[in-house]
C-alpha cells in the first residue's frame, strides 16, 4: 500500500491524505472511524442485492500541529534504527552484552546510552521536528521543577528506611533524568544549527540549581565531542566514560559512590542538618552519622 501511495502521489496530489485504514470488518472500520469532529453520523457503505461498497474516501479534521508531531516521532524512531546500527556495526553486539558487574561501570554505561541515544537521534531527527523545540524545552522544566526539594525528601526518608539502594535509585531517577531531556533539546538545536554556531545551551536552561546547570553544559560539551569524533572512537569506553558526570552530579546532591575491589559499590549519604527529618530518634541519627553501606 505504501508503494501503491507514493507511485499515485507522483501524478496525484494527496498531500492532505490522513491515513489509510484496511480491515477485514469493513462496516466496523467505518462505524469506528474518529472524524474529528463530534456528533457526526457513522460512516455507512453501499451494500445491497446489487452493489457492495468496498472502499471509501471520507473526509475528517486534523490538527495539522498533530500531524507534523506524528512526523516527528516517526522520524525519531526511525533515527534510533540508524543510530542503534551505528553502535551495532562500529561495536558487534554491544546491545546484546551481559552487564560486568562493576556497579559503577554498569551504571555509567546505562547513563551514556541514555543520554548519547537521544541526543544523537534527535539531531539526525531535527529537519522532520521543527515545530518540536516547544516541547523539548516544556519537558525539560517540567524535569528541574523543584530538584533540590525532591532529592532533600528523598534523603529524609532514608534517614528512616535505610534502603542505600531505594535512595540511589530514587536520587538518581530525580536529578538524571533531567539530563536525558535535556539531550533531546540540545541535539534538536544542534541538528537545527549545525550549519552555523552550535546555540549555548546554558543561558536557556530553566532552573536556578548552579550543580544542574554546570552538569547540563558539560553534558552538551561532551555529547558534540562525540559526535564530532564519531566513527573513530578507540573504543566504546569512548563513549561509556560520559557516564561518569552521572556519579559527579549524584555526588553533589548527597549521594556517594565509589568503587570496591570486588566491583560492587560502597554508597554513603553523609550527614546534613535539612536533610534530617523532623522527629528522628537518637537511634536514627547514629545510624546516619556512621556512614554508608556497601552493595
Amino acid at each position: 500500500m505504501f508503494h501503491i501511495l507514493n507511485e499515485v502521489g507522483q501524478y496525484i496530489d494527496i498531500s492532505t491524505l490522513d491515513g489509510v485504514t484496511i480491515a477485514i470488518d469493513y462496516d466496523e472500520a467505518l462505524r469506528e472511524l474518529d472524524r474529528g469532529v463530534e456528533g457526526l453520523p457513522p460512516e455507512t457503505r453501499t451494500n445491497d442485492e446489487v452493489l457492495a461498497g468496498v472502499g471509501k474516501s471520507v473526509v475528517v479534521m486534523r490538527d495539522e500541529n498533530d500531524f507534523r508531531t506524528a512526523i516527528a516521532i516517526i522520524a525519531h524512531e526511525c533515527a534510533h534504527v540508524e543510530e542503534n546500527a551505528y553502535r551495532e556495526d562500529h561495536f558487534p553486539g554491544v546491545h546484546f552484552r551481559r552487564p560486568s558487574g562493576q556497579f559503577i561501570r554498569d551504571h555509567q554505561q546505562h547513563f551514556a546510552e541514555a543520554w548519547w541515544g537521544e541526543y544523537a537521534v534527535c539531531r539526525m531527527s531535527a529537519g522532520f521536528a521543527v515545530q518540536e523545540e516547544a516541547r523539548f524545552r516544556e519537558n525539560l522544566a517540567l524535569r528541574l521543577t523543584d530538584c533540590r526539594l525532591k532529592v532533600r525528601d528523598a534523603i529524609r526518608s532514608y534517614r528512616l528506611h535505610a534502603d542505600v539502594v531505594r535512595v540511589f535509585n530514587e536520587v538518581g531517577s530525580i536529578i538524571l533524568e533531567p539530563l536525558r531531556i535535556a539531550s533531546y533539546l540540545i541535539g534538536h538545536l544542534d541538528g537545527l544549527n549545525e550549519k552555523d554556531t552550535l546555540s549555548d545551551i546554558v543561558p536557556e536552561v530553566p532552573t536556578e540549581d548552579s550543580a544542574l546547570i554546570t552538569a547540563i553544559e558539560q553534558l552538551a560539551e561532551q555529547l558534540r565531542r562525540l559526535w564530532d569524533t564519531r566513527g573513530d572512537w578507540e573504543s566504546y569506553d569512548t563513549l561509556v566514560d560520559l557516564g561518569a558526570l552521572g556519579f559527579n552530579l549524584l555526588k553533589q546532591f548527597g549521594v556517594h559512590a565509589a568503587p570496591q575491589s570486588d566491583g560492587q559499590a560502597y554508597i554513603n549519604v553523609p550527614f546534613t542538618a535539612d536533610t534530617f527529618p523532623l522527629g528522628t530518634t537518637q537511634e536514627d541519627t547514629l545510624r546516619a552519622m556512621m556512614g554508608g553501606f556497601k552493595f
